[in-house]
């Protein structure tokens, strides 16, 4: 990873962990843990509901010609 994701990273989960630590301090543990649940159900309902981002894989079968393909008659014979 880059320095700086790395130290972002760091940065941001030391900030959650005293965010909980404080949190729980002035709300209690009990209040926590329905603030908790809410966030991680809206974290998971944004994540199963978001358009993925992928091209759709390439078909196998050939692609069809660009160019028209004319009919031919078929000439009745007598």
């Amino acid at each position: 990873m880059k320095p700086n994701k790395t130290l972002g990273l760091t940065v941001a989960a030391l900030s959650f962990l005293a965010l909980g630590y404080f949190g729980v301090q002035y709300f209690g543990r009990n209040t926590l843990f329905p603030i908790a649940a809410a966030v991680g159900g809206a974290g998971a309902i944004s994540y199963v509901l978001q358009k993925p981002n992928q091209p759709q894989a390439p078909n196998s079968e050939p692609e069809a010609p660009t160019a028209p393909i004319k009919a031919q008659r078929k000439r009745n014979k007598l």
